[in-house]
């Protein structure tokens, strides 16, 4: 078919050069472009359609699969806040009657953790502190207890750091309990 019209557009070209309504040298020109429209057109059956109908509906799609991993990504980040919680909670509460070293080091590589979980899930600052809340409530325990890793009766604050120390446990109580809600 298009050399059927390559050859058509030949004799046109050739008439209107023959009427003199065309000058040899538009003559060649368009000659020129139409062989070579045609031998392309004939050689590259692809370029004989452009389907437009179907571009837009591969758009469609490529939108459609935009909001589905935007959804995903919420859904994993609705996942993962919890875990983290959860990791952060039994991280700060495990091994309380280790040495304080040891619990000062697990501690701190909690932390740490929780912290890389916390910027690869992009929390924000609010997100961020409610992950935290148990590992600074257990740190306010440590201050609390003191250097010695546990509350001695024979201390003159005992009922000052018992007090402060039931305190901060009815507080975790709480945060766990509304966090159950």
């Amino acid at each position: 078919m298009p050399l059927l019209i390559a050859v058509t557009c030949f004799i046109t070209f050739t008439m209107l050069l023959w009427l003199g309504r065309i000058s040899e040298a538009s003559y060649c020109f368009l000659v020129a472009a139409t062989a070579l429209l045609g031998l392309v057109l004939h050689g590259f059956g692809r370029l004989q359609e452009l389907d437009l109908k179907n571009l837009k509906l591969v758009l469609r799609e490529i939108d459609q699969a935009k909001k589905d991993l935007f959804v995903r990504e919420e859904r994993l980040k609705s996942v993962a806040l919890p875990l983290a919680q959860i990791l952060a909670f039994t991280g700060a509460s495990e091994g309380r009657f280790s040495s304080t070293e040891s619990s000062r080091a697990k501690r701190s590589w909690y932390r740490k953790k929780v912290s890389q979980l916390a910027s690869a899930l992009q929390l924000t600052d609010a997100e961020a502190v409610a992950l935290n809340q148990y590992l600074d409530k257990y740190d306010e325990i440590d201050k609390t207890i003191g250097p010695t890793g546990a509350l001695l009766t024979s201390d003159p604050e005992y009922a000052a750091k018992k007090e402060k120390l039931q305190a901060l446990s009815s507080e975790i109580v709480a945060m766990l309990e509304k966090e159950a809600q």
